[in-house]
């Protein structure tokens, strides 16, 4: 460190800069005429008296009398030991106002960016308890674990979790039988790695890189539109591709993607099945949430009719839609963001397959 710099930190402690540039000389020097100590730093001659006084009133010099008046630094032992104290205090409490800073409320904001990863998956936990309908999770094994609290909460209120699962001691993780597993409506497995992302009734969503990145921060989105793009990369890359773990889905099935249930039904209904179902959703005439119940009559997907080959999932990436026979009569079923169909579908429940004979 050079001779500026510890100047510099002595008065950023209790010291004047003349203080301090006198007791860094004493420290070079030893034992100085006080007129010596004025001549090798910025102090004008007549105040160095003054100064050295001072310094020996805080206990860091010793003046002597002698023919002039000499000084000299005293054992630093108790001021190294204070400086250090105050460096630790300092330390933990710039620590603390980043802590409190992260972890205040995050208010409105559409994205809120934090320099900590946990600060995102912290706020997923707070999330999911307060879910209402759908919690999609993309999360290692471990992570899944430390959520059960709050997924045990989140199926007490009736909500669909599904948890694409990633083992974390590249393993397949023992989850069929773990406690977590109860509360979880479908789980599947991965062999790729992948960012923590949580998806919370389509219009939250955190996110935070895997730990192999230099620099670890989180995302906060409270916004449809930009949970939506989340919603189609957790749909493609980390669900629809991977196997289920186990068998745990309860009857009847239900789902909380409409390309999903296509995808599912769609050979059976093509084949001549009677599929039966209850659509939960919303009402894009008038935004009021609808229930309607009734029988799969048409698929139509990417502006085009059914055929016999069932569609990929980019061919629903379009416009998917379903025709239902209700009591009331047909009835148009469109996904995420439906405009032009009669329900946007938030939840669908499979009722009844009933195979032709």
């Amino acid at each position: 460190m050079d001779r500026d710099t510890l100047v510099a930190g002595l008065s950023d402690a209790e010291l004047s800069t003349y203080q301090a540039e006198a007791y860094v000389t004493l420290l070079e020097q030893g034992v100085s005429p006080a007129v010596d100590v004025a001549r090798h730093c910025s102090i004008p001659a007549p105040r160095i008296y003054d100064v050295l006084k001072e310094l020996e009133q805080m206990g860091y010099v010793e003046t002597l009398d002698r023919e002039t008046l000499h000084a000299r630094a005293s054992d630093p032992a108790d001021l190294v030991a204070d400086l250090q104290a105050t460096s630790e205090r300092l330390g933990e409490v710039a620590g603390e106002i980043e802590d409190r800073w992260e972890q205040a409320p995050l208010g409105e904001h559409e994205m809120n960016v934090s320099k900590r990863a946990e600060t995102a998956i912290d706020h997923a936990e707070d999330l999911i308890r307060e879910a209402d309908s759908t919690v999609d999770l993309a999360l290692t094994d471990e992570q899944l674990v430390a959520f059960e609290s709050a997924l045990t909460t989140a199926a007490e209120n009736d909500v669909v979790v599904r948890a694409s699962v990633f083992p974390t001691a590249g393993e397949r993780p023992d989850l069929v039988d773990h406690p977590v597993s109860d509360v979880v409506t479908e789980l599947r497995r991965r062999s790729i790695q992948s960012p923590f992302l949580a998806l919370i009734d389509r219009t939250q969503a955190s996110l935070a890189p895997t730990a192999r990145l230099p620099d670890p921060y989180g995302v906060i989105i409270n916004d449809d539109i930009i949970s939506f793009i989340f919603q189609w990369y957790f749909q493609t890359c980390l669900w629809s591709v991977w196997e289920p773990i186990g068998d745990g889905r309860a009857y009847p099935l239900v789902y909380v993607c409409l390309e999903e249930f296509v995808r599912d039904v769609y050979p059976l209904w093509w084949d001549g099945a009677t599929v039966s179902l209850t659509v939960e959703g919303i009402d894009t005439d008038t935004g009021e949430e609808r229930t309607i119940s009734g029988v799969l009559r048409d698929v139509v997907y990417s502006g085009q009719t059914a055929t016999d080959r069932p569609p990929t999932l980019a061919e629903l990436s379009g416009q998917a839609s379903m025709i239902l026979w209700t009591p009331t009569g047909r009835r148009s079923i469109g996904g995420w963001g439906a405009l032009i169909e009669d329900l946007e579908a938030r939840r669908i429940t499979l009722e009844d397959i009933e195979l032709p004979t």
